[in-house]
């Protein structure tokens, strides 16, 4: 299979990263990296990107994106992960969804904001007692003529802080005999009247959220799909954009990093032999990883579902793996200094191998635990039976 970039891609893959280059200035890197989210200097940056048609390439021309394909897609969350850019992956994926299962009304009515960076949304699925079996959700929504009343919790809902809407799975029918057959999705005006938002701060100091919902009335027209069908829209969010994700640029860059302070820190030390061989890992597993991406890609981009499991289940269950095992070895390779703060004096690298080790567990959970992705690729890739 030939990965090369067509020209076109190539045209795109310029200009996004010229652009960046000119506009991600050191104030959007010291938003993105203080983990609280999006800013006002990193909303700006976005809004400039909508402007020239750069956060979703991959949309209809009319719906403010390019008409181009997944390998766009691709190109862009390269170049915003090697910039250090603020990344508006919920809009586009809530995006990507309502291409395939909102009306006219909605797409017309939310499309066109998500492309200019006007419009963001948080992703409102796990609860309390719901995490990655996403189908046992319990946040009630109860008809009420031309609304539906919302009472529940979710948590975890990265950027409710700063979003404008809730992308909401609630429970519609709670008799259903298959739990993911009695779930609806709404979008929810995060300024709706009984909505609470607490922070939730973790151990990496990203700024995540629990959100509360007391007695909020939302219209029946913020409902995607049909009632008691958003496992199929949810399952469109998550698995239908295509696509397995960037090039792997920032990981190589790590790596690089890594190999040349192992050069010059040490090479010498008879306890650091296992060094080499562990980085030649870690290279591999990061090479295969990036082929396994645009292998994904390149299938979506001819509408064919990956033999190995929709949505690149594989490349992220590779990936965030890899993700783990690098900054596991950054911090061996780093030794005690690796543990100091970013304002110590003595701290190599900046700084940034601490704040990425603890950050790392959360790429194996993020759309999905590496055992849901494992179940992906059983039954979807394999066609083997649910437990």
């Amino acid at each position: 299979m030939d990965f090369e970039l067509t020209p076109e891609e190539k045209a795109f893959q310029k200009e996004i990263r010229e652009f960046l280059d000119k506009e991600c200035n050191e104030n959007v890197v010291a938003e993105t990296l203080s983990m609280e989210g999006e800013g006002p200097y990193s909303k700006e940056l976005l809004r400039k990107m909508g402007a020239n048609r750069l956060l979703t390439p991959r949309w209809p021309v009319e719906y403010g994106g390019r008409g181009m394909g997944a390998m766009a897609e691709a190109i862009k969350v390269d170049e915003i992960n090697s910039h250090h850019a603020p990344f508006p992956l919920d809009g586009v994926e809530v995006g990507n969804a309502l291409l395939i299962c909102g009306n006219e009304e909605q797409k017309k009515r939310f499309l066109p904001g998500i492309a200019r960076g006007d419009i963001e949304f948080a992703l409102g699925y796990s609860e309390p007692d719901a995490g990655s079996d996403v189908a046992s959700v319990q946040l009630r929504a109860v008809e009420d003529r031309d609304e539906f009343i919302l009472n529940g919790q979710k948590i975890y809902n990265t950027e409710a802080h700063f979003s404008d809407y809730h992308w909401l799975l609630t429970r519609t029918d709670p008799s259903a005999e298959k739990k993911h057959r009695g779930l609806s999705l709404f979008m929810v005006d995060l300024k709706s009247p009984g909505i609470t938002i607490r922070p939730l701060i973790t151990s990496a100091g990203l700024r995540t959220n629990e959100v509360f919902y007391e007695d909020v009335r939302v219209p029946k027209e913020n409902m995607v799909g049909e009632k008691n069908g958003g496992w199929t829209v949810i399952m469109n969010a998550l698995y239908g954009g295509g696509g397995g994700g960037g090039l792997a640029t920032g990981t190589k860059r790590v790596i690089d990093t890594l190999v040349k302070y192992a050069l010059e820190e040490k090479q010498d030390a008879d306890e650091n032999q296992w060094i080499p061989e562990t980085m030649a890992g870690l290279y591999i597993r990061t090479h295969v990883g990036e082929l396994m991406g645009l292998r994904a890609t390149a299938f979506a981009d001819l509408n064919v579902s990956p033999p190995y499991g929709g949505g690149g289940a594989v490349s992220r269950l590779l990936g965030g793996d890899t993700r783990r095992l690098l900054y596991n070895t950054a911090m061996q390779i780093l030794g005690p200094y690796g543990q100091l703060a970013k304002d110590s004096k003595w701290v190599p690298l900046n700084g940034e191998i601490l704040r990425e080790y603890m950050d790392a567990p959360r790429w194996t959970i993020v759309h999905g635990s590496q055992e849901i992705q494992k179940l992906v690729i059983a039954t979807r890739g394999l066609g083997l039976p649910r437990r």
